[in-house]
């Protein structure tokens, strides 16, 4: 029976796996071709679904005997080993920039090693991001705030209800006074604090609702209806960009989340979901780094990177055409294979490894 119930436990959403990984897919498609515009919004989703796992995972346990230390160990396992390992490869990728971008010198990069091993920002200001050695993973800096936040007032409803109903306007305020969208620079990193705090407490919220009853159930094969969604909501704008991408994530965003935990099980959906579950974390932070590599070797058309980097049409790398074939056509094979290798070789032996030795 404790067997069964754990099995349970470990699949009954199966589905935020599926929208966690396809959500991968499209920022590595948008980082690489002009397809999905507002794909950057999958970065709201990933924080919602982060708060409904965590307080699912951690809500009744976090304040007890030894919770809090539990919690970290398991953050940590989680998240270091991959984050380390892809923050090396993108050392590797970003050094051949060093002198062609501004503010990115041998001492700019050297600081930016330090403070990228604590995941920490930066201090130089550049078009790398605050962590300028892979630029995707300014959003962990982001999600390592929000698990400290919720380390110290867990899953409490009246706190989750405060933190959105403070950090949900904050954030609407900042998406007009910084950069759009805010939190992957130096000149917009304030506005990041109430973008991950309003969608990661959101989830918490939604693991309130859940656990009170307030539940659809809905038939397994809805769950593709529900990734299609996704990508047509990723693929272009019905209002303006920033109005709808607030309604993106306020109103979209929670609805395909609720919607996708009521499905039914399905063991062939199950299956791919979780090794889609798996690849989603590697995937989301080795792509970037393997794309410059890509560009600096002038594979595919790279004009889209080489502009997002301030370069413009330089001679930076080898030839780059504008009717060279789509970066993304060499970039998704080559980024879930190696997501798919860093999930079995660095993810799950890293989280054991470290559960193991518990040094915290």
């Amino acid at each position: 029976m404790e067997n069964d119930a754990a099995a349970e436990g470990r699949n009954r959403f199966w589905m935020l796996d599926l929208l966690r990984g396809a959500s991968a897919i499209l920022v590595l498609v948008y980082h690489s071709s002009h397809s999905f515009p507002i794909a950057y919004a999958a970065v709201d989703l990933f924080f919602m679904l982060s708060g409904f796992v965590l307080a699912e995972r951690y809500g009744e346990t976090l304040l007890q005997t030894g919770g809090r230390r539990d919690f970290i160990s398991h953050r940590i396992a989680r998240l270091y080993p991959v984050y380390l390992a892809c923050t090396l490869l993108g050392a590797i990728s970003v050094f051949p920039l060093i002198g062609r971008l501004e503010n990115w010198s041998f001492s700019a990069f050297a600081v930016s090693s330090v403070t990228s091993l604590l995941m920490l920002p930066a201090p130089s200001h550049t078009a790398l991001g605050i962590l300028p050695l892979n630029g995707p993973a300014w959003s962990l800096f982001f999600e390592a705030v929000a698990n400290v936040v919720f380390l110290v007032t867990a899953a409490r409803l009246r706190v989750a209800v405060f933190i959105v109903a403070l950090s949900a306007p904050a954030f609407v305020v900042a998406m007009w006074y910084f950069r759009y969208p805010p939190g992957s620079v130096w000149s917009d990193i304030l506005g990041g604090f109430p973008r991950v705090l309003a969608s990661f407490y959101g989830g918490v919220l939604l693991s309130h609702l859940w656990r009170r009853g307030f539940r659809i159930r809905l038939a397994a094969w809805a769950g593709v209806i529900l990734v299609a969604a996704v990508t047509a909501l990723y693929s272009g704008f019905i209002l303006t960009e920033r109005k709808y991408y607030l309604l993106l994530t306020f109103a979209a965003h929670p609805m395909i989340v609720w919607f996708g935990l009521g499905l039914a099980r399905n063991a062939g959906l199950e299956r791919f979901a979780t090794w889609m579950g798996e690849i989603s974390y590697p995937l989301y932070l080795v792509h970037v780094p393997l794309l410059i590599l890509l560009a600096t070797f002038g594979v595919g058309d790279c004009f889209a990177l080489r502009n997002y980097l301030g370069l413009g049409n330089s001679s930076w790398g080898g030839e780059c055409s504008r009717d060279g074939i789509s970066l993304v056509i060499f970039l998704l094979p080559l980024s879930v294979l190696a997501a798919h290798l860093i999930a079995i070789s660095i993810q799950s032996p890293g989280r054991k490894l470290w559960l193991r030795w518990r040094p915290i």
